[in-house]
């Protein structure tokens, strides 16, 4: 586990992303007209639960208290962006991988319950976030579609620097990996 050395710590679950899909997608937007502050290439990642301002000894208490979902490795792909017009938000949707997406978040918002660490009130909608402060157009095509494998989630830190924002991960777990034949089959063997 690696945090900062701070009483508090601002955290969120999220997938973190391999770094050849972040290095195209970051490739990909800065070709685009985009009119807001882009999110850094090593800050690209998609929040499945956010719980804000947290003490050390509640860290412990979220990473002992994650239920692990029955899900295996998954492909999520973005072939066009989204707009969040009141929060001024530019972002990629998810086209491919939403269940999975929302059912890990939904798992670790049930586990979060019982310590009161969840906060999030809002409707969740998996995205990744491009820029903030964005300003129309923002209705962009992603070609080609872009894809990635998804084989783990982490809890992840958000530390403020001179230089804006950095996130960094505290811990992670995998998801569950298929065997040859289940992934023959296209399904999981369990379920």
């Amino acid at each position: 586990m690696k945090l900062a050395n701070r009483g508090h710590h601002r955290l969120f679950f999220a997938l973190d992303f391999e770094d050849d899909f972040k290095q195209q997608l970051h490739s990909w937007s800065i070709n685009q007209p985009i009119d807001g502050r882009r999110v850094e290439l090593n800050n690209l990642h998609l929040t499945l639960l956010f719980l804000g301002s947290i003490k050390n000894h509640q860290v412990y208490d979220i990473i002992d208290n994650v239920e692990l979902p029955e899900i295996p490795t998954f492909d999520i792909s973005v072939q066009k962006t989204g707009y969040f017009p009141k929060q001024e938000i530019l972002f990629c949707e998810i086209s491919e991988g939403e269940q999975e997406v929302m059912h890990i978040s939904r798992v670790l918002s049930n586990s979060m319950q019982q310590l009161k660490s969840h906060r999030e009130k809002k409707r969740f909608v998996p995205h990744i976030t491009l820029a903030r402060d964005a300003k129309p157009p923002v209705d962009f095509p992603i070609t080609p579609t872009l894809s990635t494998r998804i084989d783990r989630f982490c809890l992840m830190e958000s530390i403020q620097v001179k230089s804006g924002m950095h996130y960094e991960t505290v811990e992670s777990w995998p998801l569950k990996t298929m065997s040859e034949k289940e992934i023959i089959l296209g399904r999981s063997l369990d379920g």
